[in-house]
């Protein structure tokens, strides 16, 4: 048995030898003529005294958590001083007649509780001499005619060793079902670890709660989804409507919510939850734009492996088609034949920039992300617009103790295109802001770029970073996909936010001292 497994019987046993030392103590003294003890007061007074005090003792150092570790010699010892106290107990009280030989019978169960096999049974041996002694020892005082008639205390020895074989077999049974219970509870909570790992680092945000609509768990993907921890709030009022409305008619098709300005579109689905006591129902909210995005990438992916087996004969006639409008525009052709021909040229640029967009985004390599603060990039990128469009108003706002973990090239890259798109389409007097900061709750740095343009419809918001949308006539809609893809690959997230006076973009970076895979 498990040492820590032996306290809680051996302190049960400790408190009974304590109670039953003040019962003996209370019979002896609080009657005017004592109950037990009469034969031989001082004896039965001086075991007594030294009974409790042993008990007080052994319980004292019991429960002192630095003197646990006791030798193995000190429970046998224990339980054969208990023997030798209580039969000058019963001694002092008469003898066997006197009927406190029955206490015998607790210390022999305990003392097979407490030990085991043949420690045990030298408990119950022992206990069934003393008995044998004591009625040999009475016989002898009292002139019996047969010192030798020890009915009564051979009764009492078969007793012992019965207890002792029951209390044995009980013992083992238990040992063997709390081994079982030991071996299942470890399991049970490996099970739990690896759950409570699964949920929290899954990217659909998972809530759990009850019939009173309070939120009993939440996990990291929740919490980041409405910027506060779930757990012990109520569900909101829309969430709660739609719960009910699944309630009504689960075959009700699924619907889309944004939980808070900054949340992406979710869709919420639900499911019961039966633990056997209680009803709980389960909320996985899922992210509507990453799922599009992974059909997206699926998508692309197969268009890359396309367009890199096709470019090789897609390029060739296009180059054709190039010099020979080239050797048609140096042959001095008509105004409406320059115009003609202009025409083809471009759309021939036009169709093998986006055959060579399509195969960067196939081809794009891992970043190389390293942490540096962040303005001096920005300063850089702003004095190169200032320098090769003087035209642009763009001015900056941004901490010096900024850092983020980027690819600086890829960052230009995305902040190039960003400026790009809010000169192209911000129209005159457009004026661009790029301003930085740490975000005030999760302290992960960001960058904001906007312009006080003709901002973006709703409409065009929804299909925004789908690759090929466009709303420009000569665009070919790869710019802002490839800006996100480039967040992404660098554990960052580029969005769209609610802004009246035209558009505005943040990126959201992840920890400076956060380390890629």
């Amino acid at each position: 048995m498990n040492p820590n497994q032996r306290w809680t019987p051996a302190r049960i046993y400790n408190v009974y030898r304590i109670a039953i030392a003040c019962v003996l103590m209370l019979l002896h003294y609080a009657p005017d003529k004592p109950v037990i003890g009469a034969d031989s007061q001082n004896l039965f007074e001086i075991t007594l005294f030294l009974y409790l005090g042993l008990a007080l003792a052994s319980t004292t150092l019991d429960f002192k958590h630095r003197l646990r570790a006791f030798p193995r010699w000190t429970e046998p010892f224990s339980l054969i001083t208990d023997l030798l106290m209580l039969t000058l107990v019963v001694h002092a009280s008469g003898g066997l007649e006197g009927g406190l030989a029955v206490l015998l019978l607790v210390t022999v169960a305990a003392g097979n509780i407490l030990l085991r096999g043949r420690l045990g049974y030298l408990i119950a041996a022992l206990a069934t001499l003393a008995v044998m002694f004591e009625q040999f020892y009475f016989s002898i005082q009292t002139q019996l005619s047969s010192p030798f008639a020890l009915t009564e205390s051979g009764l009492l020895g078969i007793a012992f060793f019965m207890i002792s074989v029951i209390i044995q077999q009980i013992a083992v049974r238990l040992d063997h079902s709390e081994q079982i219970a030991q071996r299942q509870r470890v399991a049970i909570q490996r099970l739990e670890a690896l759950n409570e790992q699964i949920v929290q680092r899954m990217r659909t945000g998972v809530l759990v709660f009850d019939q009173k609509m309070r939120i009993l768990m939440s996990n990291e993907a929740a919490d980041n989804l409405f910027n506060i921890p779930m757990q012990g709030n109520k569900l909101s009022g829309t969430l709660s409507d739609l719960f009910q409305r699944w309630q009504n008619n689960p075959l009700l098709p699924h619907t889309t919510l944004k939980v808070s300005e900054q949340s992406p579109l979710l869709s919420p689905r639900f499911a019961q939850l039966e633990t056997g006591h209680e009803s709980l129902t389960l909320l996985f909210l899922e992210d509507t734009a990453r799922i599009a995005q992974e059909a997206q990438q699926m998508n692309l992916a197969s268009l890359g492996r396309l367009s890199a087996t096709l470019a090789h004969e897609i390029r060739n006639p296009l180059s054709a088609i190039n010099h020979a409008t080239d050797l048609l525009l140096d042959g001095s052709p008509s105004e409406e034949d320059s115009q003609l021909l202009s025409i083809i040229r471009n759309h021939v640029t036009r169709v093998n920039t986006i055959i060579h967009d399509v195969l960067d985004l196939s081809r794009r390599g891992k970043g190389n992300a390293e942490r540096f603060a962040l303005h001096q990039l920005l300063r850089q990128n702003v004095d190169n617009w200032i320098l090769n469009a003087p035209q642009a108003d763009i001015s900056l706002a941004c901490s010096h103790e900024v850092e983020v973990r980027f690819d600086p090239s890829q960052l230009t890259q995305v902040i190039d295109n960003l400026i790009a798109n809010a000169i192209k389409h911000g129209g005159q007097n457009c004026t661009v802001q790029l301003s930085c900061g740490h975000h005030d709750r999760t302290g992960l740095p960001w960058l904001r770029v906007r312009d006080n343009g003709k901002g973006i419809s709703a409409e065009a918001a929804r299909f925004l970073f789908e690759p090929f949308f466009t709303t420009a006539s000569d665009g070919n809609g790869l710019g802002l996909y490839l800006c996100r893809e480039l967040c992404h690959a660098n554990q960052a997230t580029l969005d769209l936010e609610n802004y009246p006076d035209g558009a505005s973009f943040v990126i959201t970076f992840a920890h400076p001292q956060r380390q890629f895979q």
